[in-house]
């Protein structure tokens, strides 16, 4: 039985997507990565998954291109990772497109298993002190670089691949971090820009309501932000992002069970439903 009827559901969704955003930003600014991973794994449990990419796009956009020109130094990324952010602008901008080809059920299962995929390795990475990487070489670097616009585009879970990949190619740098997060977050910001591209019409097509939502959402997102910002080095990020990976393992789950026609979240999210609401959905 389901815990909330339609009307329940979509209302209370509406009314979570600032504090969804807020909790995710706030992460983000601890981390340097997050913000879409928290933020698209929670709505999924709410809206179809290329009505989630419309909602997520513009605080995501704002988010990842705040992070990246925090501190300057724009030109060294932009000329050392060049191919990567290229390989992800077209690995996105196909991954968007296939999010109305491939059935939603999919969709919600490949979400699950990257998800549930990615909080396992990090669990193993901080329970033996060693990361899961990639090589640092070309044909590495295209991989990932498509790969991770492809699945970042479709699901909003670019970073795993795209993380494990810049793992290696900054572990030489002076600041391996700040890099990582910098590199990372500048290939965050092409692929939303990919989605916006694809997205573009249906973005500007959705209802008065929901855009003034994403515009709340996006402004507690960038104060939520610089909050994160500022407690980055004074409470424990181990903690913080242990709770936050418990959180993103049982959105994972959950995504799984509404890939396999089991969502414990909401009763209908049929194609009538679909849409009566608006959504931009294909089933």
């Amino acid at each position: 039985m389901a815990i909330f009827s339609v009307q329940q559901g979509v209302m209370l969704s509406m009314l979570m997507i600032p504090a969804i955003f807020a909790i995710a930003s706030m992460f983000h600014g601890l981390t340097g990565i997050g913000v879409t991973l928290i933020a698209t794994t929670a709505l999924a449990s709410f809206y179809p998954m290329s009505h989630v990419l419309l909602l997520t796009v513009v605080p995501c956009l704002v988010i990842n291109l705040v992070v990246f020109l925090e501190g300057g130094n724009i030109g060294y990324y932009l000329k050392k990772y060049w191919l990567l952010v290229f390989t992800s602008f077209v690995g996105s901008l196909i991954g968007t497109k296939l999010v109305f080809l491939i059935a939603r059920h999919y969709l919600l299962i490949g979400l699950g298993l990257l998800i549930v995929g990615y909080v396992l390795t990090q669990f193993l990475s901080s329970q033996t002190g060693k990361n899961i990487r990639l090589p640092n070489n070309q044909p590495s670097l295209i991989f990932s670089g498509l790969v991770a616009g492809v699945l970042g585009g479709a699901t909003n879970a670019m970073s795993p691949l795209l993380v494990m990949y810049l793992l290696s190619a900054t572990e030489d740098s002076l600041d391996p971090k700040t890099e990582l997060i910098k590199a990372s977050n500048l290939c965050y910001v092409v692929g939303k820009i990919a989605q916006l591209i694809v997205l573009w019409q249906g973005f500007v097509s959705l209802p008065t309501t929901e855009l003034g939502v994403i515009g709340v959402a996006t402004l507690l997102s960038l104060l939520c932000l610089y909050i994160g910002f500022y407690f980055r080095y004074k409470i424990s990020q181990k903690m913080f992002k242990n709770m936050t990976l418990v959180i993103l393992l049982l959105l994972g789950v959950n995504s799984n069970y509404k890939g396999r026609g089991k969502n414990i979240l909401l009763q209908d999210t049929s194609a009538e439903t679909c849409q009566q609401k608006g959504y931009l959905c294909k089933y």
